[in-house]
C-alpha cells in the first residue's frame, strides 16, 4: 500500500493499513468498511472514528479535531477521500471482495433456477 496522509488542522496523518484488525477495530467502533451504506448513514459518526482509528486515539480527541477543522473551514472530504483510497489498496479487502464476486454469480443462476422452477 501507498503512503496515504490526510492533513487535518495543519497536522498530517498516515492511514494505517486496512487489515484484517483494522476492519474488526473500525466495526467496533460503528461503521463498516466491507459496508458502504453504514457510512453514508452518519457520515459524521464515521468520519470521527475513521480518525480516532488513523490517530490510534479515543473517538473524542478525534471529535475534538475534526470540530476545530470544520471551525477553521474544513469539512471532511479528504478523509473520506483517503479512506477511500486505503480500501481500494487494502490487500485483504480486494480478496474479500475477488471471493465474494466469485460465489455471487453462482447464488444469482440458483436463485434463478429456484424461480424458474416455481414458473414451470
Amino acid at each position: 500500500m501507498s503512503q496515504i496522509f490526510v492533513e487535518i488542522n495543519g497536522r498530517r496523518y498516515r492511514f494505517p493499513e486496512l487489515d484484517f484488525n483494522a476492519v474488526c477495530d473500525l466495526q467496533d467502533a460503528g461503521i463498516d468498511p466491507l459496508n458502504p451504506k453504514s457510512i453514508a448513514r452518519k457520515p459524521i459518526y464515521a468520519g470521527r472514528s475513521i480518525l480516532a482509528w488513523v490517530m490510534n486515539d479515543e473517538p473524542e480527541v478525534a471529535g475534538n479535531e475534526i470540530q476545530q477543522h470544520i471551525l477553521n473551514g474544513g469539512n471532511l472530504t479528504d478523509l473520506f477521500e483517503c479512506f477511500t483510497k486505503a480500501m481500494e489498496e487494502s490487500g485483504f479487502i480486494k480478496s474479500l471482495t475477488e471471493k465474494a464476486e466469485g460465489e455471487f454469480p453462482d447464488h444469482k443462476r440458483k436463485q434463478r433456477t429456484r424461480k424458474q422452477e416455481e414458473t414451470e
